[in-house]
């Protein structure tokens, strides 16, 4: 009886620990994924591989260019998008701006240079005062007035040499100007001798056109520009006829005190080509000052208020 009941209780022990196996099996395919992850790390714990932490450290240690490697091709993308830095205005300037600055320059170092030689003939005048009349004869004056003048006058030489420094200074930064940005040396020789034609074209020309196209016209700017430019060209047109009146009385004195009939006839030359100068700008004289009026009868027609035709005082004439 013993070895029927030891069969079946060790069929029933083999039949269990079967039942046992087969659930065990069945669960690693719904293993939590927790589990997994944990089961990963223990593998690589065992295999000795270390992942790598990176912090602010590691960060401070990298180079610009592997730093720059690791941008992500967006932000790649943006910094190819930035503007370049904005370039000044002066590198922007061509072959046009410097021909026309530079003939700008060069006749108003002519023109200062010219009154300089007027104020210092005048000065020697004043020290050896002479009349054209022979019945007065040469006379040396010594007076306060005289004393006044020739002060006067010497003050006035000392601010014109300011001014034609000034002059030249411009021309040389204008220069240094052209050779930063690389232009052509000869947009500048070439002004040298077409200057003062072009600036007597552009003398002119209307002075009722807006300094600034862009002024609606009949708005407050719009009349300023014009009266700012209308009130400028006469300006420079009183001070070129003043200036060619005063060549042209200072060869007349010469001429007066010349004895030598060779340098007479030369003297007689240029006093004719001065006194066709002195027409010239006193014509542009005229045209300038017509040209002031018939804009100020426009701005009266206009209606206008008053105070839209004020412009800074022009001081050209007073240099």
């Amino acid at each position: 009886m013993k070895c029927p009941i030891a069969r079946v209780l060790t069929m029933a022990l083999v039949l269990g620990l079967g039942s046992g196996i087969a659930p065990a099996q069945n669960s690693t395919s719904s293993v939590p994924l927790g589990d997994l992850a944990r089961q990963l790390k223990a593998q690589r714990a065992k295999s000795g591989e270390k992942s790598k932490v990176f912090t602010n450290d590691d960060l401070a240690t990298l180079s610009p260019s592997t730093t720059a490697k690791e941008t992500s091709g967006n932000e790649a993308g943006k910094e190819s998008a930035k503007a370049p830095p904005a370039e000044t205005e002066e590198q922007t300037h061509g072959e046009k701006y410097y021909r026309e600055r530079m003939s700008k320059l060069q006749d108003r170092l002519q023109i200062d240079q010219r009154e300089l030689s007027v104020l210092e003939q005048k000065l020697g005048q004043n020290q050896m005062q002479y009349y054209p009349d022979p019945n007065k004869g040469l006379l040396q004056e010594s007076g306060p007035a005289a004393l006044s003048d020739i002060h006067k006058l010497q003050d006035q030489i000392d601010k014109k040499k300011a001014e034609i420094a000034a002059d030249q200074e411009a021309i040389d930064d204008l220069r240094e100007q052209l050779r930063r940005e690389g232009g052509d040396a000869g947009w500048l020789r070439a002004e040298a001798s077409a200057g003062q034609t072009r600036e007597a074209q552009e003398r002119g020309q209307a002075a009722n056109e807006p300094e600034k196209p862009e002024n609606k016209k009949g708005t407050k700017q719009y009349w300023q520009s014009r009266f700012k430019s209308a009130r400028a060209r006469l300006a420079d047109a009183e001070e070129r006829q003043q200036l060619a009146e005063d060549e042209l009385n200072l060869l007349q004195i010469q001429d007066v005190r010349e004895l030598n009939p060779n340098v007479k006839a030369e003297i007689a030359a240029k006093i004719k080509a001065k006194e066709d100068e002195v027409s010239g700008t006193r014509a542009a004289t005229e045209e300038a000052r017509k040209t002031l009026e018939n804009l100020e009868n426009e701005f009266k027609a206009s209606g206008a208020p008053d105070e839209w035709s004020e412009t800074e005082a022009v001081t050209e004439t007073s240099k």
